[in-house]
């Protein structure tokens, strides 16, 4: 049994991690919200074994109500939560440092370790952020927009003959031969287009030769099938992304992980 369990609780889903005891995360599992008590009970099938500690990174306070109602109350697998019960390890200068979410502050803590230097995280969820941590170590702030499936339902929502577009391969051109394509050139490569503006923006502030990573749910996007004699992109370049960048899934993970560990080794 991992002697930890990490937990991100976005606003639409829910991701869970066996952590090993050098830090490393295992078994590493995505599910809509909808699912946190099946996935919760699968990955501590009994009371008896719920020993581990239990730490999560949250940004929906009714679902880690949620998650306190299924985890034991008190005892070593109380959860704990990333600011309210440990502090996150990252300076900042910003407005207002407690309204952050912790979601935007682990994932630049874990960027910046992973890089020692300036570097953009970009991660595509429910929301999109780009937002920038400076060569020394400080979250400056960034930017936030709606995600592809909050644009694709305020489209649904707000019109009366345009369809919900769930996902589909990107389309190689922008211009779309049918409403669906349509809507997925605009979800696509609008969201391509303002992700490289963003990130430009933000690399004029720390660095050109600032590193970018891609993380989150959305951080690959369906492809559509290789041209015949081409490749697809090479694993470093997100299709989201058109400038070079590193995708790294689990980067929210991580950074719960560092910060409950520096945390316990004070």
């Amino acid at each position: 049994m991992s002697n930890l369990l990490a937990i991100t609780l976005g606003n639409t889903s829910v991701a869970m991690a066996t952590v090993a005891d050098d830090g490393a995360l295992g078994d590493v599992r995505g599910e809509p919200l909808a699912r946190l008590e099946v996935l919760f009970a699968e990955f501590v099938p009994a009371p008896v074994e719920r020993e581990a500690p239990i730490i999560v990174a949250s940004v929906n306070p009714p679902a880690l109500a949620r998650l306190r109602a299924v985890a034991p109350a008190d005892g070593p697998a109380s959860p704990l939560a990333a600011r309210d019960d440990f502090p996150i390890p990252i300076a900042t200068d910003v407005a207002e440092p407690e309204k952050v979410g912790v979601d935007r502050l682990l994932a630049a803590l874990a960027a910046y370790r992973r890089t020692g230097g300036a570097c953009v995280i970009v991660d595509c969820g429910t929301a999109v952020t780009v937002d920038a941590v400076d060569s020394g170590g400080v979250f400056l702030g960034g930017a936030i927009f709606p995600g592809r499936d909050m644009m694709a339902r305020a489209l649904a929502d707000g019109t009366a003959q345009l369809p919900h577009v769930e996902g589909g391969a990107a389309p190689e051109s922008v211009i779309g031969k049918s409403t669906e394509e349509a809507i997925l050139a605009g979800l696509v490569h609008g969201t391509a287009g303002a992700l490289d503006s963003l990130v430009a923006g933000a690399m004029m502030e720390v660095g050109l030769h600032a590193h970018v990573l891609v993380t989150g749910g959305d951080a690959r996007v369906p492809e559509s099938p290789a041209p015949p004699g081409q490749s697809l992109p090479p694993p470093w370049r997100s299709p989201v992304l058109r400038r070079k960048s590193e995708i790294v899934p689990d980067l929210v993970l991580e950074g719960l992980v560092i910060a409950y560990r520096e945390w316990q080794e004070r």
